[in-house]
């Protein structure tokens, strides 16, 4: 089907650390980093790689070659926050910091000062938060799944190891503490666990429905000693109790199409369940299960009871919101958030200011550290940035310019951009982008498909950053697409051409064709049947693609395919068969000599466009994802070099001989003009010199 629609620069030395706030593009709060948006890489079964020993050549001597540049991308960027209290009454704010690692920052309430930050190892981001009776704090990370404590009242951090005993868990999704004993929920084996932090013991209870690959928030009843757990996707209700076992879904067919229960809270007698993402708050009686209630919101979750009132508070539209619990009153405070901003969390304390007599709900609206406090008895408010520690973030996207003077490189989840200078060793950081799902340079511009809502963005790069550099030429997020995965772009025809994965639409993939004289698009929706498009390369007449198998959480059970077409005729495309299956063709390229080369699963592939010859190399026969897996360039001295699974080879051209340079660790791959490869790992940048024997034979 076919439908016709008519930022700040910083420059800095290697490893300094930034304190600029990140932030999204104009138009998507940042606020909206999710614990989902981490499935894309966590949300896979990692298979053992393994490789042809008879026909690979492992180097083994290779850390002689190998040398560190560091972290280029750093972000203040608070994922979630919960408020409590030491035992004297003081009160504090806890913010998880997204980064690689991330880290557990403290706040005093009373100073707004930052007084604590402890790294949160084997975590590059967390979001079960929870603050015990006694006022110790509880976080559930990811990547190892690792839970930790800090008491406020002994000034001790501890990390209490992993929790994740099923295979396919990868992340904790919520915590709820309760008196020491710790119940968590995880993705992405969908189970709940309980740990025991006096006898040191854990327990896993196992999946809490079947084919539901995250528990995404859950809560326990101590009066009845059950657990009622959130899970998706798609969105259930579930009330699993601990004496018998007996598990009881309760979720209205009416919901059952949001992806999440996000939240769940108990208020009286009664479950608040927060759905995710149609902004409705559902209320079910606790004893009978019934639905009594619904209230539309945007904050993320509503307070607890108001110690002074029986209400509960919201935000909605960007504004605080009081609902009477007796009455079934809403009343619009008119407190506005800031522009495009909603509670991410709501709490009540007490503090030592005389503006804030009595109690004072406290939350934080968005990532960049903007909090919120209200005070219930004066209706005294202000909005505070606290002053929160930038973290070094993971790498995810990386390519070099046309004359490889310059290496671009974005970070994971909540953005920023850097501009690497290999000569210089210095580099420049943009801060406010989003995640970057791939890019294509086009004479001095930079077009870049970000996420989310599969967003095509156009970079000048002889112009400062600033309001409209870059600028947002194309947004796919209403045609249900949510990445914009492969990207390429035609000089003779000013045209862009981008290629997506789809999240919520019916079908794969769009491919999406922007005319930057006309300034108009055409959009083809589901171009490769329940596929998606995840690369893109344009050379001489036709535009090469390649697809991944997995779409909407769904897998196609034919192989990925490879295909072109020509860009003033995209309606008619051409497949080309290859002589092996694959579940995604991960990266094009074409050689000085016009010969195609692709990635597909493990396997190096070459086409030769006049001939017709395709010649495969198997490199690993096992590969895991959805759409980023490997990546290849052409080195100035002709051969190929990539990435695979953490290995980073080189591969003759004319005889396929493959050498691994790099056994683990590497990932992406760029190429500065004097031949050395870059690639990264985590958050840090590292560099491939090749042995001086080597660089003799060129």
């Amino acid at each position: 089907m076919k439908r016709k629609i008519l930022m700040l620069v910083i420059i800095f030395p290697l490893f300094l650390s930034l304190g600029q706030p990140g932030v999204f593009a104009e138009g998507d709060n940042q606020a909206s980093l999710e614990p989902e948006d981490l499935e894309f890489i966590e949300d896979q079964e990692s298979p053992e790689t393994i490789v042809n020993e008879d026909e690979v050549e492992i180097i083994e001597e290779v850390n002689e070659n190998i040398s560190l540049v560091g972290p280029q991308v750093y972000q203040t960027s608070a994922l979630t926050a919960a408020a409590g209290s030491d035992e004297d009454g003081n009160p504090y704010m806890y913010f998880v910091m997204h980064g690689t690692p991330s880290a557990l920052a403290i706040v005093d309430l009373n100073t707004n000062e930052l007084i604590h930050t402890y790294t949160l190892s084997h975590s590059t981001s967390a979001w079960g938060l929870d603050v015990d009776e006694d006022g110790t704090v509880w976080v559930g990370g990811t990547t190892d799944g690792h839970v930790y404590s800090y008491n406020p009242n002994t000034d001790v951090f501890l990390d209490h190891g992993n929790m994740l005993t099923l295979p396919k868990d990868t992340a904790i999704q919520d915590l709820d503490a309760v008196n020491g004993m710790v119940f968590g929920s995880t993705a992405y084996g969908g189970s709940v666990f309980l740990y025991d932090s006096f006898a040191e013991e854990l327990e896993n209870f196992g999946q809490v429905l079947y084919k539901k690959e995250f528990a995404k928030s859950l809560a326990y009843d101590e009066e009845t000693n059950a657990l009622f757990v959130g899970v998706g996707s798609k969105a259930d209700l579930v009330k699993f109790d601990l004496n018998t076992k007996k598990k009881t879904a309760f979720l209205p067919n009416e919901y059952k199409d949001d992806k999440y229960v996000r939240d769940i809270k108990f208020i009286d007698n009664q479950i608040f369940a927060r759905m995710e993402p149609s902004n409705r708050l559902v209320v079910f009686d606790k004893e009978t299960l019934e639905m009594t209630d619904e209230i539309e919101l945007n904050s993320r979750t509503v307070s607890l009871i108001s110690p002074t009132e029986d209400a509960i508070y919201y935000s909605k539209e960007n504004s605080l919101y009081k609902y009477d619990l007796l009455t079934k009153e809403h009343t619009n405070l008119y407190i506005p958030l800031l522009k495009g901003t909603e509670l991410l969390n709501l709490e009540f304390v007490e503090l030592n200011d005389p503006n804030y007599p009595g109690y004072t709900l406290v939350g934080l609206i968005d990532n960049a550290g903007n909090v919120l406090k209200y005070n219930l008895e004066t209706g005294y408010y202000e909005i505070t940035l606290m002053e929160l520690p930038p973290q070094p973030v993971t790498l995810y996207t990386m390519i070099h310019d046309e004359k490889r003077e310059n290496i671009f490189v974005n970070g994971y989840m909540s953005g920023g951009l850097a501009i690497y200078n290999p000569k210089t060793n210095q580099s420049i950081l943009h801060q406010n982008i989003s995640q970057i799902e791939s890019m294509t340079i086009m004479g001095d511009k930079l077009y870049i498909g970000a996420y989310p809502n599969a967003r095509v963005l156009e970079l000048d790069l002889t112009k400062p950053w600033g309001l409209m550099n870059p600028r947002e030429i194309m947004r796919l997020g209403e045609f249900g697409q949510s990445r914009s995965t492969a990207i390429t772009a035609v000089p003779k025809l000013d045209k862009v051409f981008v290629g997506t994965y789809p999240e919520t639409s019916v079908g794969g993939g769009a491919l999406a064709i922007y005319d930057l004289k006309e300034n108009k698009q055409e959009i083809y929706e589901n171009y490769i049947y329940n596929q998606s498009l995840v690369s893109f390369l344009h050379h001489k007449e036709f535009i090469y693609g390649g697809t991944s198998i997995h779409a909407n959480y769904q897998v196609n059970e034919r192989g990925a395919r490879f295909f072109r077409f020509r860009p003033d005729w995209p309606e008619e495309k051409e497949y080309i068969h290859l002589p092996i299956e694959a579940s995604m063709i991960t990266s094009i390229i074409a050689d000085k000599n016009g010969t195609i080369w692709a990635m597909a699963d493990g396997t190096l592939v070459s086409y030769h466009p006049e001939t017709k010859e395709i010649k495969t190399k198997q490199i690993l026969e096992l590969i895991s994802g959805r759409f980023r897996n490997a990546k290849i360039i052409e080195g100035i001295d002709g051969n190929i070099y990539g990435t695979v699974e953490g290995r980073l080879f080189k591969a003759d051209p004319k005889t396929l001989d493959v050498e691994i340079l790099v056994k683990e660790g590497a990932n992406d791959i760029a190429q500065d003009s004097e031949g050395n490869l870059y690639y990264r790992n985590e958050a840090d940048l590292w560099k491939y010199t090749f042995p001086v024997e080597e660089e003799e034979k060129k």
